[in-house]
């Protein structure tokens, strides 16, 4: 502290607040250091001190400041509501979440307590249990995913020891899940902790079951552990169907030693005709990696299929797309298939080379199913692309379409509405209604600021808040936190 009453901090040296700054969490600094004065901001400005991420702690008098302020959450529709709960949650830091919880204005699902136990916090997940959360997501088609299998899958043992303590919840399916999960997290020690707790409802798995926890582990575990189960438990009732689900697992593998255990499959007798082997690779989550096993895996001898299309354009991944329209058979490709996966994903590389190729291109289909996504940028690319080329007045008729703008409204992107609206597209009370469901307050307000129709039941009592809240930009947060 200097002599004069002044913080020391002012006449630190740079080097120092650098270090300083290295030594804390990124939250830390930017909710707190770069407070301390405008040099310190000025010094601290690169992106890992500027974008504060939401799924790790947050100071709370940072985010109670910011997500209870009158407004705060009117931009986000009920996806991204829940996604602001689950980012809480997975942070650890129980105040945050019922600030989340109290801004939101939802109900906590079972994902918001998965995306805890994932993170490994226990207080979070004890909060929500008392909360009343579901412990498994609501499915009519039985057990389903679940807590336990969202901690088992991420490897944290503290919180299935915690999960088993809560009653006869876990019957034989959920153990099953719970193992499975885990097998293809990668924690085969803890999928045998999962079986011996279990005891007889671990043994009484089905042998379909057992053949699912086998191709878990070859997806998630090392070749070790893949070879050591093997050894102990075989190929189980369907060898023929296991061997081929199992290599088609090892291809989508996360593990560094993917080849390697593709290799030893082959030694093992696996056949290389499964049709799901091309896919699993396509569906990697990196495109470059996507690329790379599949040329590996064609060099092989595997073939590339109709499958594999699909996954690389859900995925949105350009290249390995562009390598299989080529390396597959043209019998097996779907074109409306693959334009709808990337439109649904709104991947806008892969979309423009579909263009580039000259690809029959559904219009309205496509503009339903980017408006739907909120994917504005496709949106407004493929527009103005065909409107400039041979399909320009069928693009042109395409926006002249109620039901597009109330896809658009579905998905509470107000920049699209008001692009729609700019080249005449129609509403009706459909839109309203779909806003509605969005959960997207400022969609509702710019609906009716405008004069959307709306249905009779909403007609009445529609009120909104005299000035708009800051936005995120405004406040120092940005779109990029609501991501992990």
């Amino acid at each position: 502290m200097a002599s004069d009453g002044r913080c020391g901090w002012a006449e630190l040296p740079p080097g120092i607040i650098a270090q300083v700054a290295s030594c804390l969490p990124c939250n830390e600094v930017t909710c707190n250091i770069r407070l301390v004065n405008k040099a310190t901001a000025a010094q601290l400005n690169g992106p890992e001190h500027t974008v504060i991420r939401l799924s790790q702690p947050v100071p709370q008098h940072a985010f109670a400041a910011y997500w209870l302020a009158p407004g705060a959450t009117r931009g986000l529709n009920l996806q991204r509501r829940q996604q602001l709960l689950c980012l809480a949650a997975a942070s650890g830091v129980v105040p945050n979440l019922e600030v989340a919880v109290a801004a939101a204005g939802c109900v906590p699902t079972y994902q918001v307590f998965a995306a805890a136990a994932a993170s490994g916090h226990l207080d979070p997940c004890q909060w929500l249990h008392v909360y009343g959360c579901p412990l498994e997501r609501d499915s009519d088609e039985g057990p389903n995913d679940t807590v336990l299998a969202a901690a088992a899958g991420a490897g944290h043992l503290h919180i299935c020891e915690w999960l088993v303590t809560l009653g006869g919840a876990w019957g034989r399916d959920y153990v099953a899940h719970a193992v499975r999960a885990a097998a293809r997290g990668g924690y085969p020690d803890l999928a045998g902790w999962l079986l011996q707790h279990f005891g007889e409802r671990a043994r009484l798995i089905p042998a379909h079951v057992q053949t699912s926890i086998l191709v878990g582990t070859a997806r998630g575990c090392d070749l070790v552990s893949l070879q050591q189960r093997v050894q102990r438990e075989g190929w189980g009732a369907s060898p023929e169907r296991a061997r081929e689900d199992v290599m088609a697992a090892a291809a989508g593998s996360p593990t560094p030693d993917w080849a390697a255990k593709v290799e030893w499959l082959e030694a093992q007798g696996c056949p290389r005709t499964s049709v799901w082997v091309a896919p699993e690779a396509a569906a990697r989550p990196d495109g470059a990696d996507a690329l790379a096993r599949l040329t590996w895996l064609r060099g092989r001898g595997y073939a590339m299929n109709g499958l594999a299309v699909d996954a690389a354009a859900r995925a949105g991944h350009e290249a390995a797309l562009r390598f299989l329209l080529t390396a597959a058979p043209a019998s097996h490709v779907n074109p409306g298939s693959i334009v709808y996966w990337i439109c649904n994903g709104g991947h806008l590389a892969a979309l423009r080379m579909l263009v580039d190729r000259g690809w029959a291109i559904d219009v309205r289909g496509s503009f339903l199913t980017l408006a739907r996504g909120g994917h504005q940028h496709a949106l407004t690319w493929l527009a103005e692309t065909l409107a400039n080329a041979a399909a320009g007045a069928t693009a042109v008729e395409a926006l002249q379409d109620t039901y597009l703008f109330a896809e658009a409204a579905a998905s509470g992107n107000v920049e699209m509405l008001a692009w729609l609206r700019e080249r005449g597209c129609p509403w009706d009370a459909s839109a309203f209604g779909r806003a509605v469901e969005s959960g997207c307050e400022v969609a509702l307000e710019w609906l009716a600021e405008r004069g959307c129709p709306m249905p009779p039941e909403v007609s009445h009592g529609i009120a909104f808040p005299a000035a708009p809240p800051p936005t995120l930009s405004e406040s120092g947060w940005s779109p990029e936190t609501m991501g992990p």
